[in-house]
């Protein structure tokens, strides 16, 4: 294979997020699979700084343009407006210039295989050229649907995307009233759009295979694949019990995104003040860059709780903690912040939702919670019992190489590409 093409709707690196770690780990082993192979990178650029972190796996990186405020009005106003064509995203990222500009470089590379990076960017699909490859990341739709019945605890329904919106629309968007009727609505079309661009793809991917099998039964599409994110295990075992602060617990995540923010925000307000009654010493940290104001203002809110935005080593500062906390109030997919808790030893305290698409074993592997009192008596015994934090800690990482190893997680990747 000569050349593989990403069109991602950010850059994906450096590994900030959950996402651009997983788009980085598709080009690593495309690379490994095809070593000879030249990767070409069309991306949109979300941070200008993030350029010179540009990892060799990528041969040549192009700087794609969204569309002007006048094309993005007209987009949301007639494709998702007015014919409901469009999700709203698909219509913030969608540039007729950029259209022909990829289209010119396709016909000029002649690449065997496109990834695509979300529906966001599956307009830009190129039929006559090539693999046609979608990642879902995971069905948006139903994470939008989910949202709807936390929305008390979502400091910006839309996160990080509302900065792509027109100016008009984007104040329109941070009236709540206005934003439940915005991801109504997305969710709406969201749902119409991932089914009916499917059949434009040759191979469709998922982070999670169950959410992958979903899918395929929903669309009959020939090809629907779960890879979700390859983690390598802490080498530790067999070293001693490993060492952490007892009165430290940790939340991970972009904290501009809905699932995270409102996780928190719910967390201190009806759980956090029970553990810290009975735990005077322990303090929460919040781990994650682009904390919301209503994000900042626990920390003011809240004794213990501590707001400490983007961060340079994540692994260090988790690591520290006796437990990582997880009670999501919604989302979809695979939560790689779980899963990468896991693999550094770290026990987990999570939900339904947190642990679906992992098939760990409650207590054993991580603890699973049905309600808020569990959540508390689990993070309790977790931060006073040091040999049953040691148990999960072993058991987890047992886990992780079991389920999400390199050998487990390439070998969908093979199918795509061979």
């Amino acid at each position: 294979m000569k050349t593989i093409m990403f069109i991602t709707n950010r850059f994906p690196f450096p590994n900030t997020d959950g996402r651009k770690n997983m788009l980085l780990q598709y080009i690593r082993q495309m690379k490994e699979i095809y070593p000879g192979s030249e990767i070409v990178n069309l991306s949109f650029v979300d941070d200008d700084r993030y350029l010179k972190h540009r990892p060799d796996e990528i041969d040549r990186l192009v700087c794609l343009e969204l569309p002007g405020l006048a094309e993005k009005l007209f987009n949301v106003a007639v494709y998702s407006l007015l014919l409901r064509r469009w999700p709203l995203q698909v219509s913030a990222y969608y540039s007729r210039k950029t259209h022909r500009k990829i289209k010119e470089i396709v016909q000029s590379e002649k690449p065997e295989l496109i990834l695509y990076d979300m529906v966001r960017v599956a307009e830009y699909v190129s039929e006559e050229q090539g693999r046609q490859v979608l990642s879902y990341d995971d069905l948006l739709s139903l994470r939008y649907r989910r949202q709807l019945e936390w929305f008390h605890y979502i400091p910006s329904a839309l996160g990080g995307f509302a900065d792509k919106l027109p100016g008009k629309l984007k104040r329109l968007a941070d009236v709540k009233f206005i934003q439940k009727w915005l991801i109504n609505l997305e969710s709406q079309l969201l749902g119409k759009y991932e089914k009916r661009v499917a059949a434009h793809f040759h191979h469709l991917i998922f982070t999670s295979p169950t959410e992958a099998e979903s899918f395929r039964k929903v669309t009959r599409h020939e090809s629907c694949y779960g890879i979700p994110m390859k983690f390598e295990p802490d080498g530790r075992q067999g070293s001693g019990p490993r060492r952490y602060d007892r009165n430290k617990l940790v939340f991970v995540g972009k904290m501009d995104i809905p699932h995270n923010s409102s996780a928190v925000v719910y967390f201190c307000e009806r759980i956090w003040p029970k553990i810290k009654r009975k735990a005077p010493d322990a303090t929460f940290y919040i781990v994650g860059k682009n904390p919301t104001a209503e994000v900042l203002q626990l920390q003011e809110a809240y004794p213990g709780v501590v707001v400490t935005g983007e961060v340079d080593d994540v692994k260090q500062i988790v690591s520290n903690c006796a437990l990582m906390i997880a009670p999501l109030l919604f989302g979809t997919g695979i939560k790689t912040k779980i899963v990468e808790a896991m693999s550094w030893g770290v026990p987990v305290v999570t939900n339904q939702i947190g642990v679906e698409g992992i098939s760990a074993n409650h207590s054993e592997d991580l603890f699973i919670c049905d309600s808020d009192d569990e959540i508390v008596q689990n993070v309790l015994l977790l931060l006073s019992n040091p040999e049953i934090n040691e148990k999960v800690s072993r058991n987890s990482v047992r886990y992780v190489a079991g389920h999400f190893s390199s050998s487990v997680t390439r070998k969908h990747m093979e199918l795509i590409l061979s």
